[in-house]
């Protein structure tokens, strides 16, 4: 893969590459945007093209340290992931210690640092000195989901690219030219995946790709019986973590939309969540209105928008959850969660 193969991140990918024709590469990078949407692979790629030894084209993926970085095998590309639940003060040491000595065989030692929002207050402060008597021939690139996290001073001392999301036309063409021809199945991974390719291609590698959790048809009946100690029981179940959250979300919102799509054909053979039991989504179609579908659809946008920063995911979940309880009760008002 290379810097022509990423795809909806033009302005992103010219700004890297216009840093290494002018050899203006900087010290510090903060790669930000959620996880599948390519901070991991355009880091890699620019960390191949920093220490290409092509003149021309760079990378080449030709000469020896391309290769070499392809392969992992590269002693001056390092990587470093949390132990546990965050980067620790050790580790953040250790990076340090590498600094002080030179590449081994390439212009510059590029450290990748893998959620780099969840270095420790301590491991930041120690990491800060690093940015402000950055060694000569170190490049650092933070991948993170929330950069906001990090101290003011370390942001301000790094370059940040956020990550955009993709348009359903940019998707679209990307996965049917990277061997995805099943129209159908490309379009249900367009409308769960937020706009993020890995997401999309995620799902449609997926074996069971159209299959939901049970415990999801199950919640929506729950709603539907009104019960809000189900509705939290079952949803401490499902939202374990952020992603569960997420996961959750991206679901809601395609059965709400499939809903407002029966509105107009009437016809279950265009909805997406089609492992949904008929019962339960003809109960959705009959009872809900188009007003109150396109209001529950706003909330879960509102939610997922937000999730960028820190947020309590299950807390949001569970209001969203009573908020549809609500609509479907007609008891609701139409607040904002």
């Amino acid at each position: 893969m290379d810097f022509k193969d990423i795809v909806g991140q033009e302005v992103l990918i010219q700004s890297l590459q216009n840093a290494i024709r002018e050899n203006m590469v900087a010290n510090a990078y903060i790669f930000n945007g959620p996880t599948g949407s390519g901070k991991k692979t355009v880091a890699e790629i620019f960390a191949r093209a920093i220490n290409c030894r092509d003149i021309k084209y760079r990378p080449c993926n030709l000469c020896s340290s391309c290769k070499k970085t392809i392969s992992k095998s590269n002693p001056d590309i390092i990587y470093i992931k949390p132990s546990g639940n965050s980067i620790k003060i050790d580790q953040v040491r250790h990076i340090i210690g590498d600094t002080s000595i030179k590449p081994y065989e390439s212009s510059f030692r590029v450290t990748i640092i893998e959620n780099g929002d969840k270095l420790t207050p301590e491991s930041q402060d120690a990491f800060l000195k690093t940015l402000e008597e950055p060694e000569k021939n170190n490049i650092f690139i933070l991948l993170t989901e929330n950069y906001n996290s990090l101290l003011p001073t370390i942001i301000s001392r790094c370059q940040v690219f956020n990550f955009l999301r993709i348009n359903g036309e940019k998707m679209r063409l990307f996965l049917s030219n990277h061997g995805f021809v099943n129209a159908d199945e490309i379009e249900f991974a367009i409308a769960n995946s937020d706009g993020i390719i890995g997401r999309a291609i995620e799902i449609l590698k997926s074996k069971d790709f159209r299959q939901h959790p049970k415990e999801y048809g199950e919640l929506l009946e729950i709603i539907q019986e009104g019960s809000r100690e189900e509705i939290f029981r079952l949803s401490e179940s499902l939202v374990q973590n952020k992603e569960d959250g997420a996961k959750l979300l991206r679901f809601l919102l395609s059965f709400f939309r499939d809903i407002l799509i029966l509105k107009d054909v009437e016809d279950i053979e265009y909805i997406i969540n089609q492992d949904i039991n008929p019962n339960i989504i003809k109960g959705y179609s009959e009872n809900f209105g188009e007003e109150n579908l396109f209001y529950i659809i706003d909330l879960i946008k509102q939610i997922i928008r937000s999730m960028d920063f820190n947020v309590n995911m299950k807390n949001s979940v569970d209001s969203l959850l009573l908020r549809i309880l609500e609509v479907c009760n007609d008891k609701g008002s139409r607040s904002t969660v």
